[in-house]
């Protein structure tokens, strides 16, 4: 008969084989009892060091390390015998679980993982063939073998294809993150029944962990509600720095969901609740102003921030409305982006100067606000958004003052943590007027009256929402509430938005209270947060006086009156001015020089515009640029001046002999880019003729006798449009590009001598910024 440890350990059969080596059962006859014995014939006996970790180890979700010792040269590792079937074989016969079953049962896994955390141990092998369902179903984590200690560097891929972490796959240093990133796969396979990457080799299913999107688990399972897909995304970030921090972090979180949706109950309660959610969802997109509102938001957030088109994208969506165009120009060129240097007159260059992120987020904040504020309701409606809207800019100061860096996400995150009460005003007035009267009787929270009248959470109503919108994992996570427990320091970017966004939202009432019932308030909040911004409650007044005094001036040069609302006046007080009791705003230009914004004046002559963006793009032109970005540049400018339907650039291909649409903005842009492009020669047309004499061509109907026989049927059949222009670009006589714009109506453009010269000085920008790259600048 087999046996090890010079026959005390008698093995009675073989219980499987692994990567790592053989396990079998033996019976310890010295105590009597039986034991699994793991022989790693692929680990050198340096693993007996770190077997002494594991022994350390004493938990009810852990199967427990008895002993480990040498045989033949090979480690060999005694563990408890656990009888019962493995997590994987569940999984293969049941294919999936109930969500608040499977969440049960993570929770347990993650105490057991957590405990080998906090010993400083990392498991990096974590997988449901690795845990054993003991009789009670109870999880149980096995097989440490491959387990190191927290900060050691380890050569080689070690771990089960489907469950090794990106940077395990990058070979970059690993720690209790890869053990959170095992757990989301095994969570989302319980979820799913499926591998959050799958594949028909191990170097397809690496590469697709390491570079690929991952599917939310409610894309293959709608009995998930969006906090849980959230929580499950959340585990599974490529970047280690933004999953939890370690299982116990996880565990919290995972907590925090199932006293909302768990319960005896709990698959039912979830169904109800995601039942509910689509029909509030369906009653938004049947309103009359919500699709469009939604769209435009959705299209903003669809940009990618990696797409190398990403300037083109998004000011192409920004530009479609003119209205917010022209108030996000107004805001970046406020005193308070001045360190940016300049004015800046187009979108393009907004990007290029402030950053994507930047103006993605002002854009939605201001389409939001504008939308909001502008339709006719009662007073109390116009205090929610102007409360909701201080939100976000108190929660921006909040971030501002931690030494944040993407201050304006944070704006979005503050707002966004009341999205789901702000909708419920503005488009279910019925259950809105329900909810105030709940409150006003029984006098509990709002959020709880609306919880009781709608059926699911403000909060569950507003993530759904920034879910449809495409809004990033970390802004839907920094919607989430806190736990009541004190506030621990946050491990990553995501739990550190939700941690600004929580406090800007408590520290809201605050505004309303009388000192003696302000006071108490304050330092309640003090002390739950107390371990992430230490700040004494003189810091906190100064910052909520700061945020008033900004957002007023933000509200001037917007334009947009406060009138003599509740929360208004209430503002106003903080701000230290007196309150508004007529009709009509109040004038806030103190508070603008005090806060470092200007209200830069409204540019409407086409020649002013076109004068303002040509001093620009000079100014961009002086410093290192990207030619594309000053094209860009050039076009926004005669789009936004002139008024033209539609511009595009186009350019040569030299191989091709082709004239070729490259990007543009206007109606029905993407639609025309692609089959925008003609042959350079012979010289038949007006395109064609254009670009070999070098001329300009202003034609006010292509149906005119004297042009109509020089308009080509290519562009007849691709384009409605009657009037058109275009400036060819020539280099060294050689014609590489050319400016088109066009109106749909004939006769329609009205262009004197002054504007067309100026568009002519535009084309002739780009001609210089094109030869100072050519000349290395």
């Amino acid at each position: 008969m087999k046996s090890f440890g010079d026959g005390r350990f008698q093995v009675e059969k073989k219980l499987g084989q692994g990567a790592q080596g053989l396990v079998y059962l033996a019976r310890d006859t010295h105590l009597d009892r039986a034991v699994a014995i793991k022989v790693l014939h692929s680990q050198p006996l340096q693993a007996l060091n770190e077997a002494q970790l594991v022994s350390r180890i004493q938990h009810p979700n852990i199967v427990t390390l008895y002993d480990a010792f040498a045989d033949h040269a090979h480690p060999c590792l005694v563990f408890e015998y656990v009888a019962g079937e493995t997590l994987g074989d569940y999984l293969r016969r049941e294919k999936k679980m109930q969500p608040v079953a499977a969440v049960k049962m993570m929770i347990a896994i993650l105490a057991g993982l957590h405990a080998a955390h906090e010993k400083g141990v990392i498991h990096r092998d974590m997988k449901p063939q690795n845990i054993i369902l003991d009789d009670e179903k109870q999880p149980r984590i096995m097989d440490f073998g491959v387990a190191s200690q927290r900060g050691q560097s380890y050569e080689g891929l070690q771990g089960t294809a489907g469950f090794i972490s990106p940077e395990m796959i990058n070979n970059l240093p690993v720690d209790a993150q890869a053990d959170v990133f095992a757990c989301g796969v095994i969570l989302y396979q319980m979820l799913t029944g499926k591998l959050v990457a799958d594949g028909e080799s191990v170097m397809a299913i690496l590469y697709r962990t390491a570079h690929e999107a991952f599917d939310p688990p409610s894309n293959f399972n709608d009995q998930i509600d969006e906090q849980l897909d959230h929580l499950v995304m959340a585990a599974l970030f490529k970047n280690p720095e933004a999953r939890y921090s370690d299982a116990g972090e996880m565990r919290v979180a995972l907590l925090d969901w199932l006293d909302t949706a768990g319960g005896e109950n709990g698959a039912e309660s979830s169904d109800a609740r995601h039942s509910t959610i689509e029909f509030l969802l369906r009653r938004l997109r049947h309103s009359a102003d919500f699709p469009a509102l939604s769209q435009t938001i959705a299209a903003i957030n669809r940009v990618d921030e990696s797409n190398a088109e990403k300037v083109q994208s998004l000011s192409g969506v920004i530009l479609q409305d003119f209205s917010l165009t022209n108030k996000l120009l107004k805001i970046v060129n406020s005193a308070s982006f001045g360190q940016f240097g300049g004015s800046i007159s187009t979108v393009s260059r907004a990007i290029v100067i402030l950053g994507f992120d930047r103006i993605r987020s002002l854009a939605v904040t201001i389409l939001l606000f504008e939308h909001m504020q502008n339709k006719g309701h009662a007073a109390r409606l116009r205090d929610v958004v102007l409360e909701i809207f201080f939100g976000g800019v108190l929660c921006r100061k909040l971030a501002e003052k931690s030494g944040w860096r993407d201050v304006e996400e944070a704006l979005i995150c503050g707002m966004f943590q009341h999205l789901g009460r702000l909708l419920t005003h503005f488009y279910f007035n019925e259950e809105s007027l329900e909810i105030i009267k709940r409150k006003t009787q029984t006098g509990e929270r709002e959020s709880i009256a609306a919880e009781a009248i709608l059926g699911v959470s403000y909060a569950e109503l507003g993530v759904a929402i920034a879910k449809e919108w495409n809004f990033p994992d970390r802004i839907v996570i920094s919607m989430r509430p806190l736990p009541e427990t004190k506030v621990k320091e946050p491990a990553n970017q995501s739990e550190r938005l939700r941690v600004f966004a929580n406090l800007a939202s408590d520290l809201l009432p605050v505004i309303a209270m009388k000192a003696q019932e302000s006071v108490p308030h304050m330092q309640k909040l003090m002390q739950h947060y107390i371990s992430v911004v230490p700040w004494s409650e003189r810091e906190f007044r100064e910052i909520l006086q700061e945020a008033a005094k900004q957002y007023l001036a933000y509200l001037s040069v917007l334009q947009i009156e406060l009138g003599s609302a509740t929360f208004a006046n209430q503002l106003r007080a903080l701000a230290g001015l007196k309150p508004e009791l007529g009709a009509g705003g109040q004038d806030t230009s103190s508070l603008v020089a005090e806060s470092g914004l200007t209200v830069p004046p409204t540019i409407t002559n086409p020649a002013a515009m076109l004068s303002a963006g040509i001093q620009d793009i000079t100014n961009t032109l002086v410093g290192d640029f990207n030619l594309n970005d000053v094209l860009r540049m050039i076009l926004e400018t005669m789009f936004r001046s002139v008024g033209f339907d539609r511009v595009l650039f186009c350019t040569r291909d030299v191989k091709k002999g082709t004239m070729v649409a490259r990007f543009g903005f206007g109606k029905e842009v993407d639609a025309i880019l692609p089959k925008f492009s003609f042959p350079v020669s012979p010289l038949a047309d007006v395109f064609q003729l254009v670009l070999a004499r070098n001329a300009d061509v202003f034609i006010e109907d292509v149906d005119a006798e004297s042009i109509a026989q020089r308009i080509p049927d290519w562009y007849r059949t691709l384009s409605q449009a009657k009037t058109l222009v275009v400036f060819p670009v020539v280099v060294d006589k050689k014609p590489i590009g050319l400016f088109y714009a066009d109106r749909f109506a004939a006769h329609s453009l009205h262009l004197p001598h002054e504007q067309l010269n100026l568009l002519k000085t535009l084309r002739n920008q780009a001609i210089l910024a094109i030869r100072q790259k050519q000349m290395g600048g």
